[in-house]
Protein backbone atom coordinates (compact mmCIF):
# COMPACT_ATOMS: atom_id res chain seq x y z
CA UNK A 1 0.00 0.00 0.00
CA UNK A 2 1.40 3.42 -0.74
CA UNK A 3 1.67 6.48 1.34
CA UNK A 4 -1.49 7.76 -0.87
CA UNK A 5 -3.47 5.16 -0.09
CA UNK A 6 -3.00 4.94 3.53
CA UNK A 7 -4.40 8.62 3.42
CA UNK A 8 -7.17 8.11 1.30
CA UNK A 9 -7.85 5.13 3.65
CA UNK A 10 -7.01 6.92 7.03
CA UNK A 11 -9.14 9.70 5.72
CA UNK A 12 -12.47 7.76 4.90
CA UNK A 13 -12.40 5.89 8.15
CA UNK A 14 -11.76 9.52 10.24
CA UNK A 15 -14.23 11.72 8.41
CA UNK A 16 -16.83 8.15 8.47
CA UNK A 17 -20.41 9.05 8.26
CA UNK A 18 -20.86 7.59 11.12
CA UNK A 19 -18.21 9.41 12.97
CA UNK A 20 -18.56 13.05 12.05
CA UNK A 21 -22.07 13.63 13.10
CA UNK A 22 -20.88 12.62 16.85
CA UNK A 23 -17.90 14.65 16.63
CA UNK A 24 -20.71 17.58 15.64
CA UNK A 25 -23.38 16.77 18.25
CA UNK A 26 -20.38 16.82 20.83
CA UNK A 27 -19.13 20.61 19.77
CA UNK A 28 -23.10 21.49 19.71
CA UNK A 29 -23.34 19.52 23.39
CA UNK A 30 -21.02 21.40 25.05
CA UNK A 31 -22.03 24.57 23.37
CA UNK A 32 -25.41 24.34 25.01
CA UNK A 33 -25.25 21.91 27.79
CA UNK A 34 -25.81 23.60 31.01
CA UNK A 35 -24.75 20.98 33.28
CA UNK A 36 -22.18 17.75 32.81
CA UNK A 37 -24.74 15.49 33.21
CA UNK A 38 -27.22 17.22 30.80
CA UNK A 39 -23.89 16.83 28.16
CA UNK A 40 -23.65 13.16 29.40
CA UNK A 41 -26.98 12.14 28.34
CA UNK A 42 -27.46 13.77 25.09
CA UNK A 43 -24.27 12.86 23.51
CA UNK A 44 -25.04 9.22 24.57
CA UNK A 45 -28.31 9.50 23.10
CA UNK A 46 -26.89 10.78 19.72
CA UNK A 47 -23.92 8.34 19.49
CA UNK A 48 -26.29 5.85 20.04
CA UNK A 49 -28.85 6.26 17.83
CA UNK A 50 -26.68 7.91 14.95
CA UNK A 51 -23.96 5.51 14.95
CA UNK A 52 -23.67 2.83 17.36
CA UNK A 53 -27.74 0.95 16.70
CA UNK A 54 -26.81 1.87 12.46
CA UNK A 55 -23.20 0.20 12.62
CA UNK A 56 -24.20 -3.11 14.91
CA UNK A 57 -27.51 -3.26 12.60
CA UNK A 58 -24.72 -3.03 9.04
CA UNK A 59 -22.55 -5.77 10.91
CA UNK A 60 -25.69 -7.83 11.69
CA UNK A 61 -26.37 -7.65 7.95
CA UNK A 62 -22.80 -8.57 7.11
CA UNK A 63 -22.64 -11.72 9.82
CA UNK A 64 -25.85 -12.64 7.60
CA UNK A 65 -24.15 -12.29 3.85
CA UNK A 66 -26.64 -9.42 3.01
CA UNK A 67 -23.79 -6.74 2.39
CA UNK A 68 -20.34 -7.50 1.03
CA UNK A 69 -17.90 -5.41 2.90
CA UNK A 70 -19.19 -3.23 6.45
CA UNK A 71 -18.25 -0.01 4.07
CA UNK A 72 -21.41 -1.09 1.73
CA UNK A 73 -19.27 -0.01 -1.18
CA UNK A 74 -22.42 -1.73 -3.84
CA UNK A 75 -25.16 1.10 -4.19
CA UNK A 76 -27.80 -1.36 -4.39
CA UNK A 77 -26.63 -2.93 -1.03
CA UNK A 78 -27.18 0.70 0.54
CA UNK A 79 -30.82 1.04 0.37
CA UNK A 80 -31.79 -1.24 3.86
CA UNK A 81 -28.69 0.40 6.00
CA UNK A 82 -29.79 3.55 5.07
CA UNK A 83 -33.35 3.66 5.58
CA UNK A 84 -32.81 1.91 8.72
CA UNK A 85 -30.18 4.64 9.81
CA UNK A 86 -32.73 7.30 9.12
CA UNK A 87 -35.21 5.94 11.57
CA UNK A 88 -32.71 5.38 14.48
CA UNK A 89 -31.60 8.87 14.06
CA UNK A 90 -35.14 10.24 13.99
CA UNK A 91 -35.96 8.05 16.81
CA UNK A 92 -32.77 9.36 18.55
CA UNK A 93 -34.10 12.89 17.81
CA UNK A 94 -37.82 12.26 19.34
CA UNK A 95 -35.81 11.17 22.67
CA UNK A 96 -34.17 14.34 22.23
CA UNK A 97 -37.24 16.36 22.77
CA UNK A 98 -38.25 13.95 25.37
CA UNK A 99 -35.65 14.48 27.48
CA UNK A 100 -35.64 18.46 26.95
CA UNK A 101 -32.63 18.70 25.16
CA UNK A 102 -31.98 22.17 23.46
CA UNK A 103 -33.45 22.83 20.01
CA UNK A 104 -30.53 23.31 18.35
CA UNK A 105 -29.27 19.77 19.60
CA UNK A 106 -32.48 18.40 18.57
CA UNK A 107 -32.06 20.50 14.84
CA UNK A 108 -29.12 18.87 14.38
CA UNK A 109 -30.51 15.39 14.99
CA UNK A 110 -32.81 16.17 12.59
CA UNK A 111 -30.82 17.96 10.00
CA UNK A 112 -29.12 14.72 9.60
CA UNK A 113 -32.43 12.86 9.29
CA UNK A 114 -33.33 15.09 6.43
CA UNK A 115 -30.15 15.17 4.34
CA UNK A 116 -30.31 11.44 5.32
CA UNK A 117 -33.55 11.13 3.38
CA UNK A 118 -32.12 12.80 0.27
CA UNK A 119 -29.02 11.22 0.00
CA UNK A 120 -30.78 7.82 0.60
CA UNK A 121 -33.62 8.58 -1.95
CA UNK A 122 -30.80 9.64 -4.33
CA UNK A 123 -28.83 6.04 -3.73
CA UNK A 124 -31.77 4.58 -5.31
CA UNK A 125 -30.54 5.66 -9.11
CA UNK A 126 -27.29 7.08 -8.37
CA UNK A 127 -24.14 6.30 -6.00
CA UNK A 128 -24.13 10.00 -4.18
CA UNK A 129 -21.01 10.73 -1.75
CA UNK A 130 -22.62 10.81 1.86
CA UNK A 131 -19.07 10.74 3.01
CA UNK A 132 -18.39 14.53 1.54
CA UNK A 133 -22.30 15.14 1.84
CA UNK A 134 -21.98 14.30 5.47
CA UNK A 135 -19.02 16.17 6.59
CA UNK A 136 -20.40 19.48 4.33
CA UNK A 137 -23.80 19.28 6.45
CA UNK A 138 -22.06 18.95 9.75
CA UNK A 139 -19.70 21.79 8.87
CA UNK A 140 -23.07 23.69 7.86
CA UNK A 141 -24.96 23.06 10.62
CA UNK A 142 -21.99 24.15 13.08
CA UNK A 143 -22.08 27.68 11.01
CA UNK A 144 -25.88 27.97 11.75
CA UNK A 145 -26.26 26.69 15.39
CA UNK A 146 -22.72 28.02 16.45
CA UNK A 147 -20.50 30.26 14.92
CA UNK A 148 -19.43 31.22 10.92
CA UNK A 149 -15.84 30.63 12.37
CA UNK A 150 -16.21 26.35 11.11
CA UNK A 151 -16.56 27.52 7.90
CA UNK A 152 -13.00 26.93 7.85
CA UNK A 153 -13.50 23.71 7.92
CA UNK A 154 -14.92 23.23 4.39
CA UNK A 155 -11.26 23.13 3.55
CA UNK A 156 -11.40 19.79 4.21
CA UNK A 157 -13.91 18.62 1.86
CA UNK A 158 -11.90 18.51 -1.28
CA UNK A 159 -9.17 16.41 0.99
CA UNK A 160 -12.90 13.57 1.51
CA UNK A 161 -13.57 13.80 -1.99
CA UNK A 162 -9.97 13.13 -3.22
CA UNK A 163 -10.13 10.33 -0.70
CA UNK A 164 -13.16 9.04 -1.98
CA UNK A 165 -11.81 9.20 -5.45
CA UNK A 166 -8.66 7.89 -4.45
CA UNK A 167 -10.32 4.88 -3.37
CA UNK A 168 -12.15 4.21 -6.43
CA UNK A 169 -15.61 4.61 -4.43
CA UNK A 170 -16.56 7.38 -6.40
CA UNK A 171 -16.03 9.67 -9.21
CA UNK A 172 -15.19 13.46 -8.77
CA UNK A 173 -18.95 14.42 -9.64
CA UNK A 174 -20.57 11.96 -7.05
CA UNK A 175 -18.31 13.84 -4.40
CA UNK A 176 -19.15 17.60 -5.55
CA UNK A 177 -22.89 16.85 -6.03
CA UNK A 178 -23.09 14.99 -2.47
CA UNK A 179 -20.87 18.37 -0.96
CA UNK A 180 -23.24 20.81 -3.06
CA UNK A 181 -26.06 19.13 -2.42
CA UNK A 182 -25.67 19.20 1.35
CA UNK A 183 -24.86 22.77 1.88
CA UNK A 184 -28.05 23.67 -0.21
CA UNK A 185 -30.69 21.35 1.99
CA UNK A 186 -28.82 22.30 5.25
CA UNK A 187 -29.17 25.79 4.17
CA UNK A 188 -32.75 25.37 2.99
CA UNK A 189 -34.09 23.30 6.17
CA UNK A 190 -32.67 25.98 8.52
CA UNK A 191 -34.17 28.97 6.31
CA UNK A 192 -37.62 27.44 6.82
CA UNK A 193 -39.45 30.17 8.86
CA UNK A 194 -41.27 27.27 10.95
CA UNK A 195 -37.13 26.55 11.55
CA UNK A 196 -35.73 29.81 11.36
CA UNK A 197 -38.21 31.44 14.42
CA UNK A 198 -38.12 28.38 16.45
CA UNK A 199 -34.07 28.17 16.88
CA UNK A 200 -33.14 32.25 16.30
Amino acid sequence: MSILDKIAAATSIIFSPFLVPIVTILVIVHRYAVTGLQAFLWAAIVILFVSLIPVIFIFILFRLGRVDDLHLAVKEQRISPLFFSMVSALIGAGILHLTNAPREIIWAAIAYVVNGIVFTGITLIWKISFHSGVSTGCVTVLMFLIHAKFGWLFLLIPLIGWARVHRKRHTPLQTAIGALLSVVSTSILFQLPVIKSYWL
